[in-house]
């Protein structure tokens, strides 16, 4: 796990110092439809658990509504992408439980599952935008007939940091990501390291 923890720091490169969450402008924004800054559509695939196909090339990520692994109930063949694909590149919301999950790779999906989209949702972007969509969603919706269905879920605002512009300032929050993710690795490698040497 050390090799993936020090592949993951040299990709990150170093951190850069930015202002502080309490020091930027921040704004709400419709987060869904016309003049929203995602998009929110039912998945592609929708796979009932029972009509899953496995196989010898099960690499598939199957998503559902878990509250674990990412979402990722199992892998499975990718003869399953019959049934409809959902891209890379996006972010699974689970209805009812309102669990939402950055998806780094194609991916099939079990029922209730929303998925949102971007042009500028990326990993780093995600990680900073999934926080504030499970506040929000944890806030206004709950299990059973009050859950994250896609109509509740249009009707979302997202308080953002803005740029000089009055824009979503994505590149502040790239890397406020970007960094909260290489202190946590550094912390862990610390810990390895002083894990080794009391061994």
């Amino acid at each position: 796990y050390r090799t993936y923890v020090e592949k993951r720091i040299a990709e990150l490169g170093e951190a850069v110092e930015i202002p502080a969450l309490n020091e930027k402008e921040w704004r709400k924004f419709k987060a869904f439809g016309t003049d929203g800054i995602l998009e929110i559509a039912t998945t592609n695939s929708s796979i009932d658990g029972i009509r899953l196909i496995d196989g010898n090339d099960d690499v598939l990520p199957y998503v559902t509504r878990s509250e674990a692994n990412n979402g990722v109930a199992r892998f499975v063949s990718n003869q399953n992408k019959s049934y409809g694909i959902d891209q890379a590149g996006s972010i699974t919301v689970g209805l009812d439980t309102q669990t939402a999950y950055w998806q780094p790779h194609e991916f099939v999906t079990g029922q209730n599952i929303q998925v949102i989209s971007g042009e500028r949702l990326n990993e780093r972007s995600a990680q900073f935008l999934i926080p504030l969509f499970r506040m929000q969603m944890k806030a206004k919706f709950n299990w059973g007939g009050n859950g994250a269905t896609l109509t509740r879920m249009k009707t979302l605002d997202l308080l953002l940091p803005v740029n000089d512009s009055g824009e979503p300032d994505y590149e502040y929050m790239e890397q406020y990501a970007k960094n909260m993710m290489l202190r946590k690795y550094k912390q862990y490698m610390t810990f390895l390291e002083k894990k080794s040497q009391s061994e």
